[in-house]
């Protein structure tokens, strides 16, 4: 597998992530959700506001380490010393704070279940890659650190870690797509409480 090819994936899981995005935003502009606006909701809703706020933390933290450099250099510090893939498994953390956020199980189960059926196979094709390109370096990386879910006793970090300023930025602002569709989501319920938007039914 060439860096094209890469690219290509990459692509593909942004357009799956968007379109998933949509459904689950036009659902809950003509849905509700069962839990109203007593402690547990609001307890609910602070639990996805963590989540989110963690991943997207955690995401502009291990761009610090790759910072354009993701399959070019194999990154093996900071949070990539607990686990292969931290931006994933940021991203699950962020999806789950997402589906809390909705208030919503059946919507937690859908976003959940909808990741972890795509992106396996998105860290595989992107693990193969960076198998092709840094060989015996990349085997004895994977030997050592887990996949996805990190091991904290492994953990390191460099004294200095060169950024590329540009790439951070953009990192910053992907991350921050969580924290914003976390706004949407409680614009939309607050619209649903003053009766602006329809309330078809219920969600479980």
């Amino acid at each position: 597998m060439n860096l094209l090819k890469v690219g290509r994936i990459s692509k593909v899981r942004i357009v799956h992530s968007r379109l998933l995005a949509f459904v689950v935003f036009f659902i809950l502009l003509v849905c509700g959700n069962r839990l109203g606006n007593g402690l547990k909701r609001e307890l609910v809703s602070f639990a996805g506001l963590g989540c989110v706020i963690v991943a997207a933390f955690g995401r502009t933290w291990s761009s610090l380490y790759i910072s354009g450099r993701k399959t070019s250099t194999l990154v093996e510090s900071g949070p990539y010393s607990t686990t292969r893939n931290p931006l994933y498994l940021f991203s699950l953390i962020g999806t789950a704070g997402i589906g809390l956020a909705t208030g919503s199980l059946l919507i937690l189960l859908l976003l959940t279940l909808s990741f972890g059926l795509y992106y396996p196979f998105v860290i595989r094709s992107e693990e193969e890659g960076l198998r092709k390109i840094h060989g015996a370096a990349f085997d004895a990386y994977a030997a050592r650190v887990p996949r996805f879910f990190p091991k904290i006793s492994l953990y390191n970090e460099p004294e200095v870690c060169e950024v590329n300023i540009r790439q951070l930025k953009k990192a910053i602002l992907d991350a921050s797509y969580f924290l914003w569709i976390y706004g949407a989501l409680q614009l939309i319920e607050s619209l649903h409480n003053a009766s602006i938007l329809p309330t078809l039914m219920r969600l479980p």
